[in-house]
This record gives C-alpha cells, structure tokens and sequence, in this order.
C-alpha cells in the first residue's frame, strides 16, 4: 500500500491536472468569437414608481417602449431599481434591466450614481439573454436622459 505521502502527492497531481483543464478550456471558449453586434435602443418610459423621494433601500420599476434609431418600434423593455446609496442630490441605484424584442431578450445589470434629474451615462453589463440572445454576454452604455433611456450595447453572442 502507498505511504500516505504518495497518495497526498497523486491526489494534488490530479487535482491540479483537472483544475488546468478545465481552466483552460473555460479561456479558450472564446478565442476566434468575433461575432460581437452593436445594438442601439431608445427607450421612452410609459410607466415609473421611482417616487419623489429616495432613500436607501427604495426600489421602483420602468416600463419603456423601446425604438430603433430609425424611430422603428422594436419592443419593449423593463427595469427593477434599488436605492443603495443616497446622499444631498445623488443617488446611486443598482439595476436589473429586460431589453424584449421579437426575437429574444437581453438582460442586463448596473450601477448609476445619478444627481438629481441631470443626463448621466454609464456601463452595463449585458448577462444573458433568451432567443437570439440565449447566451449573450458584453457590455455597453446606457444614458438616461429625462423620460429617455437610450442603450447602446456591444452583444457578444
């Protein structure tokens, strides 16, 4: 029988040798993958519960009509926001946002500090999705301006 030495030293071996793989197959999933599409969406809020006042821990919901560049209709789209911080004029929330067009969904998640009612773009991060989209990742910006919100999304599909 082996010296509990060699057993440790075979187990690490192993481990080791399925943890590369694995690793390695997880990085290379993507090399070639130049199939990223640019997606632009103007989305118009129909529907807003974001009230007056903020506070930490409040959470409201969007609803928007969502156009292409041309003015197309091209779906619609949904958000759920929480307040995490709240300080004088700033609020900064953390978003879960659907993007719901004929041929499938984007989702997507962020975070935007956002004082008062001014213009204010930032990064978000595009998770899945469903359809078309079923297994998109990326990143991309979103501006919200007044009652628009307009994507601007780099799909890597």
């Amino acid at each position: 029988m082996p010296s509990a030495t060699i057993r440790r030293a075979v187990t690490v071996g192993a481990l080791t040798t399925a943890l590369t793989f694995v690793l390695s197959a997880h990085a290379s999933a993507d090399v070639g993958d130049e199939d990223i599409v640019r997606v632009k969406f103007t989305g118009v809020t129909t529907f807003d519960t974001r009230p007056r006042v903020v506070t930490k821990g409040t959470s409201w919901v969007t609803y928007l009509h969502l156009y292409t560049p041309g003015k197309k209709f091209a779906g619609d789209a949904g958000s759920r926001c929480s307040a995490v911080a709240v300080a004088a004029n700033r609020v900064t929330s953390q978003c879960t946002r659907v993007l719901r067009m004929k041929d499938g969904e984007i989702h997507l998640h962020d975070m935007i500090g956002r004082e008062g009612g001014k213009s204010v773009t930032a990064k978000t991060a595009i998770v899945g999705g469903t359809g078309v989209y079923n297994d998109a990742e990326g990143e991309g910006y979103i501006t919200l301006k007044g009652d628009r919100v307009h994507f601007d999304l780099h799909v890597d599909d």
